[in-house]
């Protein structure tokens, strides 16, 4: 059976001055843990615990605003979704041609190094 590490205790204040710094920074959960050691859910907690527009936080509203903005995203409609996967298999379709080309290019520069036929078979083996 695992032994659980003791959960770390943080002061308020602590906990505040990271949260406003998360709000207002723009640093995402995962750097801010970093930067401070912290448990990847712990940032999750301290949101639940201290909502962006709580008073404890005392955050400016446009920082308020801009977060709330940039969580809600407006939802897509059946053909938009359609529309930005279509794209997006294009632009997949392109990066796989250009890979493609680039394999060509390889093997055309290693037959001229090499002086053998690299994609041409010999012949059946009897």
């Amino acid at each position: 059976m695992k032994k659980r590490k003791p959960r770390r205790m943080f002061s308020e204040t602590f906990k505040l001055s990271v949260l406003s710094e998360y709000y207002s920074s723009g640093l995402s959960q995962y750097a801010i843990s970093k930067k401070y050691s912290l448990d990847h859910s712990c940032l999750y907690r301290w949101q639940k615990e201290y909502p962006i527009a709580s008073k404890e936080l005392s955050l400016p509203s446009a920082t308020i605003e801009s977060f709330d903005m940039a969580e809600k995203q407006p939802e897509l409609t059946e053909t938009e979704k359609l529309q930005k996967r279509i794209s997006e298999l294009r632009h997949c379709l392109e990066l796989e041609k250009m890979r493609s080309r680039a394999f060509e290019k390889m093997i055309e520069i290693a037959e001229q190094e090499e002086g053998i036929s690299i994609l041409k078979k010999d012949g059946a083996k009897r």
